[in-house]
């Protein structure tokens, strides 16, 4: 029985994300650490220039189980929001800003990569109130290859394959010192990619092989307990046709905008540990899923490391957002 499983796991995870089906996307358990990676909105939103890297590990203990990275650089323009002269008129001008972001998701033999540039325009509109709206445009590619195909006859050998499409994202991000509030839509071409894997049946381009649209609401905000402490209550909720809706809730505790600890709840999938700490130019979080379905029994749970670097563009740095 045991061998079974463990020739059957690659088919079905490969099946499981194929692009016809609807959670296409990579899962992240600290989207709220790097809100740019959801939204191109957030794009340029901090007073330096934000550099983040991440590897997550899902399904520990599974052959074939996804793994995801990436790296992400975004930044707004210009020197005047981290001059210490700033002028009334200064803070109240618009800003561009810039960001680029690249990724790569395997499970098993199948495998997403994806390459983005994004821009942002940021509008103040009030001295501790800022809207921007951000688009980004890239190119996303899906593979098979055919080396890690595992079949009962060892002597079977398959090809590999590969297919690349445009893609395009948009997003509006409201925030202050405060709180967050962001919709996005990803996907949303929604272009129809040329691959289809099967006998007699490879690069002809498989009805319903398209990207479906995803769409992204997010919020966050501030609760100072004491001078030292303070609470960051946030949630997201996922929309993706057919997958039902999810619902992520979340809290940080932070101490001093140094450490952090907190908690997720993924809506009937998981719970999620985080801790984390901000130290100067440096910020490391960990988190960690414990898994809720009937596929819990069959794995450790998934792992989550992200490192960021806040790159300063002056000697002093004047953050909006600090340390959410």
């Amino acid at each position: 029985m045991k061998r079974a499983l463990t020739l059957l796991l690659p088919p079905l995870l490969l099946l499981a994300t194929l692009p016809a089906l609807a959670q296409q996307q990579a899962q992240y358990s600290q989207y709220m650490n790097n809100n740019y990676i959801l939204n191109p909105g957030a794009t340029g939103v901090e007073d330096y220039i934000d550099v983040k890297f991440s590897y997550r590990t899902q399904w520990t203990g599974l052959e074939g189980a996804p793994k995801t990275y990436y790296a992400s650089i975004n930044s707004s323009l210009g020197k005047w929001r981290t001059t210490t002269k700033r002028t009334i008129r200064d803070r109240r001008r618009p800003f561009h800003a810039l960001g680029g972001f690249v990724y790569r998701d395997e499970t098993g033999p199948t495998s997403r990569t994806g390459a983005y540039a994004s821009y942002a325009y940021n509008l103040v509109l009030r001295p501790d109130l800022r809207a921007a709206l951000g688009a980004s445009i890239g190119m996303q590619q899906f593979a098979v290859d055919g080396q890690k195909l595992r079949f009962f006859d060892p002597t079977t050998a398959t090809p590999s394959a590969a297919s690349r499409v445009l893609d395009g994202s948009v997003g509006l991000w409201v925030y202050s010192s405060n709180f967050y509030v962001g919709v996005a839509g990803s996907q949303l071409l929604g272009n129809k990619l040329d691959f289809s894997y099967g006998p007699n049946q490879l690069g002809e381009g498989a009805p319903g092989n398209t990207l479906k649209r995803h769409y992204f609401a997010t919020g966050g905000v501030r609760v100072p307990l004491n001078k030292d402490w303070s609470l960051v209550p946030s949630l997201m909720l996922k929309a993706v046709n057919p997958a039902p809706l999810s619902l992520d809730i979340n809290a940080k505790l932070k101490y001093q905008d140094l450490l952090w600890a907190g908690v997720s709840w993924r809506a009937f999938d998981s719970f999620v540990g985080m801790v984390g700490l901000s130290y100067e130019q440096l910020t490391v979080g960990y988190s960690y899923d414990a898994g809720l379905s009937e596929l819990n029994g069959y794995h450790g749970g998934s792992h989550e490391v992200i490192v960021g670097l806040r790159l300063k563009k002056k000697a002093q740095v004047v953050c909006t957002n600090r340390f959410w």
